[in-house]
């Protein structure tokens, strides 16, 4: 659950600051999202700069749903992999694996389509990739843990009573 809610806080992130881009520095709101949508959607990046700034439903519809489902798994991995490393985790969820998942994207966009690639501003793509991973990673680590029983041996599991499993009681203790 709090791999859920860091994803789904993380894309709002996300979002802001792509969509800040899109009117900073192009123009229109739509640029970010229908280049986001020409990832599943061939069509859109064919289309000319006027057309890239403007709304599409189609693109908005294909753009939020991948945005939702990626940012929702990335947020599940977060949930997973931040608590193993409780020393500064937003290092790693905020700069390293966003670093890492930009230069992956970099680096195979421009084999898969270099067109699609050629239009992405990648410092304000990894700023973005950087707003999820802080925002998603202090939603995660601010999650209360639960105590879990994955480092206790199988036999405690189960339930197995067995001579050495638990800690002998002394006479006068209560527990």
């Amino acid at each position: 659950a709090a791999g859920v809610k860091g994803g789904l806080a993380g894309s709002v992130a996300m979002a802001v600051l792509a969509c800040a881009y899109g009117v900073l520095k192009v123009g229109s709101i739509w640029y970010p999202i229908n280049l986001l949508a020409a990832v599943a959607y061939r069509e859109s990046i064919r289309l000319g700069p006027a057309q890239l700034n403007s709304f599409h439903a189609d693109a908005f519809a294909i753009a939020f749903v991948l945005h939702g489902i990626v940012s929702i798994f990335v947020g599940m991995l977060y949930g997973a992999m931040l608590p193993m490393f409780p020393r500064r985790p937003i290092l790693l969820g905020g700069f390293i694996a966003p670093a890492l998942w930009s230069g992956l994207l970099y680096t195979t966009l421009g084999l898969l389509n270099p067109l699609l690639a050629s239009r992405i501003d990648w410092l304000w793509f990894m700023a973005s990739q950087a707003a999820f991973g802080i925002v998603a990673g202090l939603v995660v680590v601010r999650q209360p843990s639960f105590p879990t029983r994955e480092n206790v041996s199988f036999a405690l599991r189960a339930g197995v009573e067995a001579p050495g499993t638990m800690p002998t009681r002394e006479s006068g203790e209560n527990h």
